[in-house]
């Protein structure tokens, strides 16, 4: 199943993620928690200013941030995605170590814990 908003586009969300993460001030896990649940348990576009705004306000983050912090987000998001290409990045969640060990994928999360581990 997916929802009403498949994100085919959820750049605009995390850039709004990204912003709120440098300006601070909020609760950051909310943040991503309100806007999962938007897309996936509330069927809101996430793409949608407005969408971005309440989730930005609902995790105590300033909502002006889906205005003046997207410029910022956005040119950050942009250099992430470089930086994955180029270092063999082709999924998510994709993890990789100190060591240069690559993790892909959800069941992959307790392999890499036990090598953080030790």
């Amino acid at each position: 199943m997916k929802p009403m908003f498949f994100p085919t586009n959820p750049a605009p969300s995390s850039y709004a993620i990204i912003a709120a993460q440098a300006a601070g001030g909020g609760d950051m896990a909310e943040l991503v928690h309100s806007i999962l649940r938007a897309c996936w348990a509330e069927e809101k576009n996430i793409a949608d200013d407005g969408v971005i705004r309440s989730c930005l306000t609902a995790a105590g983050f300033d909502p002006s941030l889906a205005d003046s912090g997207m410029l910022a987000g956005a040119e950050t998001y942009s250099a992430n995605l470089e930086e994955a290409v180029n270092r063999g990045v082709f999924g998510t969640p994709f993890y990789i170590t100190d060591q240069d060990q690559r993790f892909w994928g959800q069941d992959r999360l307790d392999d890499l814990e036990r090598v953080l581990a030790g």
